[in-house]
């Protein structure tokens, strides 16, 4: 990847600083805020928030906004990616003011970790119980990986990720991607989730699933896995989901839906949907059904429903 020498100058410029090169280092690994780089390296706020302007002026950083706080991270774009990169792997791993700084970062990750630990023991047990349901994970991941075989899963989205399931399972797959939830507290442990996974190409965001501020046709592959049954409009959730997603794009839906000639525990009727119903919601003149996919379960299956959205005529 090339690029001028104009932009190519501003980039080396705005790295030309050995408090820069860390703060690049450290939004390499991760998404910070200020406070949590003003932590680690031991500047001011005003000192930091001015270096990681020049940085993200030059486009070696992006940031976004949650609430009050401000996230930064390596731009993960082209060309400015290949740039980031290119300076990154040329400094030396035992660098001691690097090596300080990947300890206090580990220090951060710690907190956060135990943070979203009581979240998932205190506010998320539903969360984990489905998963339960799903049985074995690698049989799973097995269905998920066989029905996207052959599509480049790219630019990928989960809406309503949880606990980061979903990128967990396909984030490796995805060169970019982001993970949406409506609860602060589900975000901090997916973000959580996708951090001890290694997934750094992966963000997670605070979004409402039904106005997402993401561009029309922005992804390769939506996911929505085990949304549907909590959904307040599942039609709306569809035409959202559709929107953002590309031209020839693929959406994949995992949901329990009730077997037939089965008496359903309650707890697990509240959980399933109608294979009708999904259908009903799915379809429209901007996708189509191309696979579906049933794994067996006691009382419910799991269905793995993997449409396209349809390219212009």
């Amino acid at each position: 990847m090339q690029m001028n020498v104009d932009v190519l100058s501003q980039c080396l410029k705005a790295a030309a600083d050995p408090t820069r090169l860390r703060l690049l280092s450290l939004c390499s690994q991760g998404e910070l805020t200020v406070s949590d780089l003003v932590r680690i390296t031991g500047h001011s706020q005003p000192r930091t928030s001015r270096h990681l302007k020049i940085l993200q002026d030059a486009g070696l950083l992006e940031s976004f906004r949650e609430q009050h706080f401000i996230f930064y991270r390596a731009h993960r774009q082209q060309p400015h990616q290949t740039i980031v990169t290119t300076l990154l792997s040329s400094l030396h791993a035992t660098d001691s003011a690097l090596a300080e700084d990947s300890r206090r970062l580990s220090a951060i990750r710690k907190a956060r970790a135990q943070l979203a630990e009581s979240y998932v023991e205190d506010e998320v047990p539903e969360w984990l119980e489905l998963h339960e349901y799903h049985g074995d994970d690698a049989t799973f991941e097995a269905h998920v990986t066989e029905l996207l075989a052959g599509h480049r899963v790219g630019h990928l989205l989960d809406i309503a990720t949880g606990t980061g399931r979903m990128l967990r399972l396909v984030g490796h797959l995805a060169d970019s991607g982001f993970g949406v939830d409506l609860s602060k507290k589900m975000v901090i442990v997916a973000r959580d989730s996708v951090e001890k996974a290694g997934l750094t190409h992966l963000s997670v965001r605070q979004e409402d699933m039904y106005q997402m501020r993401f561009p029309a046709n922005s992804f390769d592959t939506v996911t929505i896995d085990q949304v549907l049954y909590f959904a307040d409009d599942p039609a709306a959730l569809f035409e959202e989901a559709t929107r953002v997603l590309k031209r020839g794009g693929k959406l994949l839906i995992v949901a329990f839906t009730t077997r037939e000639q089965t008496t359903l525990p309650a707890v697990s009727a509240s959980v399933s949907v109608d294979m009708k119903a999904i259908m009903s919601w799915l379809l429209n003149k901007d996708l189509s059904v191309e696979q579906i996919d049933k794994i067996p379960g006691e009382s419910l299956d799991i269905s793995l429903i993997l449409a396209s959205k349809t390219a212009k005529s």
